[in-house]
């Protein structure tokens, strides 16, 4: 092989190898941006809401904001689309939102509406000299203008806490800015409602809002009586619990709280916190919540009934041994008032009605087609017939968990 010829195929390895480089590079750079967006696609659609809200960082830390109304949620959203910002919703209420732990994708359904409105209107915008296309677009952005609108006057007193990942903070940020100024007009007007329901509008409905993180110190609880979690501790009202702990307690759990799909966390006094959830995320909560503590459970209408002192005499105890017993108890009392100390032991003492004990047993004799059926519901009770005094703590629960 003649020198020139070695020099052309050297040459030719030489520019194969830095092509073949480059191509390298820059598929891989391809695959993973690729990677990242089906991931967040995955994330946003198809994952836990909190889950994904954890991992939209390089902290897993989260920030709340504080009570919106559903007009104000609607445009935080449709920013967070146009910006390629992942959030969370909460409904501020015991219930919380139908269907626990949506996805981000789910949970944006609230503010459809209001997403197609914007989307028309950029249209409408950018085929302004295109008369055919410009009125289509413009009738499909009155339409849905009207039902975004509606939708704002379906139950217009809900509330809503977002919550974003750390990295979103300064964004979360400008978006409340937003805010106070256009609650300000509105007081103007005399049009602002009681944006934190607590009977007046002053400056706390309308005054400047800050996200707060869900890592909380023990000092940021100073003030009894301010709440803390995703729904007022006082909604609380029917099939519900409550567990007063350490401050310090609450903020080992806080983030944990917002898994579930609605709580309360009220400062107490100066030493504790009172949660309350709903009855249905007992055994959740029971997973993470402390253990040195009774839990208080109040069953259907609160338990108000069981607690009247002209009841007194009517009252029976029931000592459950484990948690699989007593949700046997709440398949026969899940109509009935009652209440339950879930003991740091493990015994459950409920407290229920004479008469509904009777009612019940009298209406599993009717409807049994057996002798055994019968006879069972009347040992049930027999068996756990003791009058009590008040086997409870007769120290008062705060106003806030009534």
């Amino acid at each position: 092989m003649d020198g020139n010829a070695k020099h052309d195929l050297e040459h030719t390895a030489e520019k194969t190898v830095v092509v073949s480089t480059k191509s390298t590079k820059f598929f891989t750079r391809l695959f993973g941006k690729l990677l990242v967006r089906a991931n967040r696609y995955y994330q946003k659609h198809f994952s836990s809401s909190m889950k994904a809200l954890r991992n939209d960082g390089p902290t897993k830390e989260l920030y709340v904001t504080p009570p919106l109304t559903k007009a104000e949620v609607k445009q935080i959203i449709t920013a967070c689309r146009e910006n390629n910002v992942l959030m969370g919703i909460k409904k501020m209420n015991p219930d919380g939102e139908q269907g626990r732990n949506q996805s981000l994708h789910q949970q944006e359904k609230l503010a459809k509406n209001e997403i197609k409105y914007q989307k028309w209107d950029e249209r409408r915008k950018i085929f302004k000299k295109v008369p055919i296309l410009h009125e289509i677009c413009k009738s499909q952005t009155e339409k849905y203008k009207k039902l975004s609108l509606q939708d704002e006057r379906i139950n217009p007193d809900e509330r809503y806490v977002l919550i974003f990942n750390k990295s979103k903070l300064s964004f979360l940020n400008e978006q409340l800015a937003k805010i106070p100024p256009n609650r300000v007009k509105q007081a103007a007007k005399n049009e602002l409602e009681d944006i934190n329901k607590d009977g007046i509008i002053d400056e706390k409905d309308y005054g400047d809002m800050k996200a707060r993180g869900m890592n909380l110190k023990v000092e940021d609880l100073s003030r009894i009586g301010e709440d803390f979690g995703s729904c007022a501790v006082k909604d609380y009202v029917n099939n519900y619990c409550t567990q007063r702990i350490t401050k310090e307690q609450y903020c080992e759990i806080r983030e944990q709280l917002f898994d579930l799909r609605s709580h309360g966390a009220c400062v107490y006094n100066d030493k504790e916190v009172i949660i309350a959830i709903n009855s249905d995320d007992l055994e959740e909560y029971k997973s993470f919540a402390p253990l040195d503590r009774p839990i208080k459970e109040y069953g259907k209408n609160g338990a108000r009934d069981i607690e009247t002192e002209s009841n007194t005499n009517d009252i029976i105890e029931l000592e459950l041994n484990d948690f699989n017993d007593y949700k046997l108890f709440k398949e026969k009392y899940h109509t009935k008032d009652f209440v339950a100390q879930h003991n740091p032991n493990g015994k459950i003492i409920v407290l229920v009605k004479e008469t509904d004990a009777k009612n019940l047993v009298d209406n599993n004799k009717k409807k049994s087609k057996t002798e055994d059926l019968a006879k069972e519901a009347d040992e049930f009770v027999e068996k756990n017939n003791p009058i009590v005094d008040n086997i409870l703590d007769k120290e008062e629960e705060p106003e806030i968990a009534r």
